[in-house]
């Protein structure tokens, strides 16, 4: 048995080693971490194995899980389900100690990180430690990531036991984000701020960009000098563009950049880094092929209660409303709630509208010279928006709205919601393009009828109508209707969940941005910071449905250093989403895998009970 063992220690000793000897031997033998929730890490794994007494090293060009490298160190192999059960579970009877050394670039730092899954023992976990910082040339400067719930809960008492990093450490030292991963052509152009930019903006152009747009003009790449939550508009509206973007802090003023400053470049976003290099190629400009088809119908001419909007209603009321009537439905039979009070005002009412104020007439004009400059396209849209905001609302319309928000005194401040057909489709998302506005019967600065109006009118904002322009959208045969709901006076939390690990492909976990009150998660402050975690509903795989994970990237600085959900509130919240996956899942997905089918969510706790409310459901498509 012993000839056994110490020949497979031999076989193994070109594929690990028993020391980390310096920083070179563990350049050679790094990859990248499993999971790309950090920029500029290099990760080698590591092995504690209780039988040999002998820590490994494990070399990233033979073995890319710890699964396999201890199949062939045992010398026999172990189906995935039961090793992950045995050694990612309690002490006993683990045979390994299993985790990754991470090299954190922005901060200089070696840091052990553990499965988020695993329970090691605090004990297991300082032993651990200690053996790899006796066997390695890092040391006691070897620090411990503690990545979740479990170990943050317990981060002061590891103080005394080892040197610790927070998520949040890492991520307010992160410099630079590969945010849409893809290669474009075209000349840089440096933007103080987009918003108040006279400039025109061509397709051609690299935009370098001391702010994050609001919108996402129709360019060729853009580097933006503020981070980026992962579920931001911009990245949402990059990911359907397939443009390169990427967030470098201080690119604005960066002289590497700025020297590329009006000339024609390549420009690659990768991972960890991006690169700019001359070119003399500039590629036919392209965009979307119009595969959009926009359906609409006119023929509904009443208010509709949610309890008669389904998903086959998007074309009476709009996409976001259908969605919202399916995710009411799906409320009566789980644990989560919809806002109350919510009904639908059809596409019929505006197209009543436009026509009745006028901006029918001017939109027929602005459809009608296609090659209109950037200056005349804005000024009509300008008029247009002018025309439905000052234009009578039908009086029975207005009256059927207040008569329905009167009908429960509990709700008469209302959300007036952007329901187009083109939003929230299979592929176009139209994140940020569109308003809400806020109607209320007893607050004279919000009357309902102007609410109406800013939610009809917002359909022609200029960034709405090029974003509908690059997909080559019909503009004629875009309606928008409304979706009325109570307002959140008194919301706890707010939040943005993605129903699949967006780090890492083919991997159990759904990916959520959460945030105090009314702080936005997708647009936040400058300077403010969200909870980004990764939770794990109940499933049928047993290294999840025994346990509660929270995988922890960042914690909200508006918090005291605490996650702004409790880990009860977060598994509930994994549950019932995993739920409302299951169901979009059986109707949208078209072959592939159910882990990598995604929806992107919109949540809030409500009150001093902090109630689970579910306001939005799109697909995701990364």
């Amino acid at each position: 048995m012993l000839f056994v063992m110490l020949f497979f220690v031999q076989c193994n000793a070109q594929f690990s080693e028993l020391t980390l000897r310096d920083s070179e031997m563990f350049e050679r033998m790094s990859g990248p971490p499993l999971t790309n929730k950090y920029s500029e890490i290099s990760s080698v794994k590591v092995v504690y194995d209780y039988q040999t007494k002998r820590v490994y090293y494990i070399d990233y060009r033979h073995y890319k899980l710890h699964h396999d490298f201890c199949d062939y160190l045992s010398g026999y192999e172990q189906d995935l389900s039961t090793f992950n059960r045995i050694n990612y579970g309690v002490d006993s009877p683990r045979q390994f100690l299993l985790g990754n050394i991470n090299y954190v670039k922005s901060m200089d730092k070696y840091a052990l990180e553990l499965s988020p899954t695993d329970q090691m023992s605090i004990s297991a976990l300082a032993f651990f430690y200690h053996k790899i910082s006796e066997s390695s040339f890092i040391g006691e400067d070897l620090t411990v990531l503690l990545n979740n719930t479990r170990l943050i809960a317990v981060g002061e008492k590891l103080k005394s036991l080892f040197p610790v990093i927070f998520p949040s450490e890492i991520y307010k030292n992160i410099q630079y984000q590969g945010i849409c991963k893809y290669t474009g052509f075209g000349t840089i152009r440096f933007i103080d701020n987009l918003e108040e930019n006279q400039e025109p903006l061509n397709p051609t152009d690299i935009l370098v960009l001391k702010q994050t747009p609001l919108t996402l003009p129709h360019v060729a790449g853009i580097i933006v000098s503020e981070l980026q939550t992962p579920l931001s508009h911009l990245i949402i509206l990059g990911q359907n563009r397939k443009i390169p973007i990427s967030a470098l802090k201080g690119a604005f003023d960066n002289t590497a950049i700025r020297q590329w400053n009006g000339k024609l470049v390549q420009y690659e976003v990768g991972a960890d880094s991006f690169s700019i290099q001359k070119t003399n190629y500039l590629p036919h400009i392209s965009i979307a092929t119009g595969k959009f088809k926009l359906q609409a119908s006119l023929t509904k001419n009443t208010l509709v209660d949610i309890a008669f909007v389904t998903r086959n209603s998007s074309k009476d009321v709009g996409n976001k409303a259908a969605n919202f009537g399916v995710l009411y439905h799906l409320s009566k039979k789980y644990d989560f709630k919809t806002p109350e009070g919510a009904f639908a005002i059809p596409f019929y009412f505006y197209d009543q509208h436009l026509k009745s104020s006028g901006a029918q007439a001017l939109l027929n004009t602005l459809i009608a010279h296609p090659s209109w400059s950037e200056e005349q396209i804005k000024e009509a849209l300008t008029e247009i928006r002018k025309h439905i905001n000052q234009g009578k609302v039908n009086a029975p319309l207005l009256l059927a709205v207040k008569q329905k928000m009167a009908s429960d005194p509990l709700f008469n401040s209302m959300r007036f919601r952007s329901s187009t057909n083109a939003e929230d489709a299979d592929g176009f998302s139209g994140a940020g393009l569109y308003s809400s506005k806020t109607g209320s019967l007893t607050d004279t600065s919000k009357p309902v009828d102007k609410a109406i109006k800013q939610v009809w009118a917002s359909l022609w904002s200029y960034a709405a109508f090029m974003e509908r322009s690059y997909y080559k959208m019909d503009q004629s045969k875009v309606y928008m209707g409304v979706l009325v709901h109570r307002n959140f006076p008194n919301e706890a939390v707010n939040g943005v969940a993605i129903t699949k690990n967006i780090y890492r492909e083919g991997n159990h976990g759904f990916v959520v941005n959460a945030q105090l009150g009314e702080e936005s998660v997708v647009q936040p402050t400058p300077g403010v910071t969200c909870d980004q975690f990764i939770c794990f509903p109940k499933s049928d795989a047993t290294l999840y449905n025994t346990k509660t994970i929270i995988d922890v990237l960042t914690i909200s600085n508006l918090n005291d250093g605490s996650l702004v959900m409790t880990d009860k509130e977060i598994t509930h919240l994994a549950n019932q989403l995993d739920l409302i996956k299951r169901h979009y899942a059986l109707r949208n997905m078209m072959g592939g895998s159910y882990l990598d089918f995604g929806l992107d969510l919109e949540f809030k706790l409500q009150g001093s009970k902090r109630e689970l409310y579910i306001k939005q459901v799109r697909l995701y498509r990364d």
